[in-house]
């Protein structure tokens, strides 16, 4: 049987073990000032039992990094002589912060009189950096997994739109939720494509250039996207506020089917222009920019999308010879602003057109030359009638004007303006000039001349056919007698 230790051998044996320990051991008084501590706290601390005799630990340890809640803890143990457990971050001699899970016990002598403190501690940084970086993680996968949700739920908002102007609110409202804190413009080339457009902004000031040019944004000027604040070499873009205010920000050109439509561009001037503090928000601008190309491709494709069917839509309403509205869109605007007018008592007329003898240009001249004066009497129509009125090709020569909050009289006179600038055209085929053009024209309104729109047409009609009775190139009102 073994025998027990001798007490002298024992104590040997608990200072070689304390000594030796390689945890932190630390030895206080009842005022908490040091008495001894051993070699693992000298490896953990830097600090020696020379440097650190009589002086109380926190006078050594505490830094601006130690929370006042684990200062609170270990003052209630030392006051009320209790032992607490904590994880309290210090800072080691040379100024390094570091983490220390420790153990305070108060000492007791045989009598029960407290005498000491005794903390036992370990070093715990990396275990905590562990944690944190698995928590980050953690946050970041939940924040991608929210993203790709979102992105998900935008991608079907985006294909869902049957228009630019409601695909722009789409794109303004998605990205505003998804990268909150840039500030975000769409540019769009115009028809010319010697300039883009700007289209909808969000999430900032009305400040943003209206217009740019492609040279003034490097994005654009090499053909691929464009971040400002990430590198070490970087110019900013002459359109972006970085040239004033060195802000990060991100270009990303929109393209489709390889042709360049426009540019997303996403400014994060919350962000100090200081070098350091960028640093700092790197990991988080990495994120953003690959979330920005994720989006920037979804937005191209769904552009590109509401462009081919606003092109099929153009095709199925309008007159491919002309470019004015065709039948199809006249009935469904005329029957729209007919009950327009009857729910808001607004005005509502057409004006039906035909060109004076237009059998003599094809019979005379081929049915190239009569295209040609229906694209010359097209164009003019376009040109003519803008606001408040929709000029439309029913067929052959024969045309038709819808008009909204015009009064007869109004209406009257603008058919009439638009007869006399006919009869100054010129049209040439083959290098000659074909004969004078003239038109003729019927006026009706709604309700007095119809209540439905096939009987408003048709009074438009019987007017036209009566102008034509009196003379041609002339304009007429519908009266009951025609």
């Amino acid at each position: 049987m073994t025998k027990p230790v001798p007490k002298r051998e024992f104590d040997q044996y608990a200072i070689m073990a304390a000594e030796f320990s390689r945890d932190a051991l630390l030895v206080t008084d009842r005022e908490d000032r040091i008495v001894w501590l051993n070699r693992g706290f000298e490896l953990l601390t830097g600090f020696t039992l020379n440097e650190m005799l009589g002086g109380k630990p926190g006078d050594f340890l505490r830094g601006d990094v130690t929370e006042s809640a684990t200062i609170a803890k270990i003052e209630d143990c030392i006051t009320n002589r209790r032992p607490v457990d904590i994880e309290v971050q210090y800072r080691r001699k040379d100024g390094t912060p570091f983490w220390m899970e420790s153990r305070i016990t108060p000492v007791f002598d045989p009598q029960g009189n407290h005498t000491h403190f005794m903390s036992s501690s370990r070093d715990v940084t990396a275990r905590r950096a562990l944690e944190k970086s698995t928590k980050e993680a953690t946050e970041n996968e939940q924040l991608r997994q929210q993203e790709r949700r979102l992105l998900s739920q935008v991608s079907e908002w985006l294909y869902s739109a049957k228009s630019l102007d409601e695909l722009l609110l789409v794109i303004a409202k998605s990205l505003e939720t998804l990268m909150p804190e840039a500030e975000g413009q769409l540019y769009i080339y115009s028809n010319s494509r010697d300039s883009l457009d700007l289209n909808i902004q969000w999430g900032g000031t009305d400040t943003a250039p209206k217009q740019i040019e492609a040279d003034d944004c490097w994005a654009l000027r090499r053909g691929r996207a464009y971040s400002f604040g990430m590198r070490p070499i970087e110019f900013p873009c002459a359109h972006s506020h970085a040239a004033e205010d060195d802000s990060p920000y991100f270009c990303v050109p929109i393209t489709a089917h390889g042709q360049t439509n426009g540019l997303l561009h996403l400014d994060f001037g919350g962000f100090a222009p200081d070098r350091a503090q960028r640093e700092k928000f790197k990991y988080f601008l990495d994120q953003r920019w690959e979330l920005a190309l994720l989006c920037a491709e979804q937005i191209s494709l769904a552009i590109a999308n509401v462009q081919l069917r606003q092109e099929l839509l153009d095709q199925s309403v309008r007159d491919p010879l002309t470019n004015l509205w065709n039948r199809r869109w006249f009935l469904e605007a005329a029957h729209r602003q007919v009950n327009v007018a009857r729910t808001n008592g607004a005005n509502c007329s057409v004006i039906s057109i035909d060109v004076d003898h237009f059998k003599k240009f094809n019979d005379h001249h081929g049915h190239d030359a009569g295209d040609l004066v229906l694209r010359a009497l097209g164009a003019k129509m376009i040109e003519f009638f803008t606001e408040n009125a929709a000029p439309c090709r029913l067929g052959g020569e024969e045309f038709i004007v819808l008009c909204t909050d015009m009064s007869q009289e109004q209406t009257h006179a603008m058919a009439e303006q638009f007869r006399k600038q006919v009869a100054s055209l010129s049209v040439k085929y083959s290098g000659e000039s074909l004969p004078k053009i003239t038109v003729s024209a019927g006026v009706a309104v709604w309700p007095s001349d119809g209540a439905h729109v096939a009987d408003l047409v048709k009074s438009a009609d019987l007017a036209l056919y009566k102008a034509k009775e009196l003379g041609r190139n002339r304009v007429q009102s519908y009266t009951p007698e025609d």
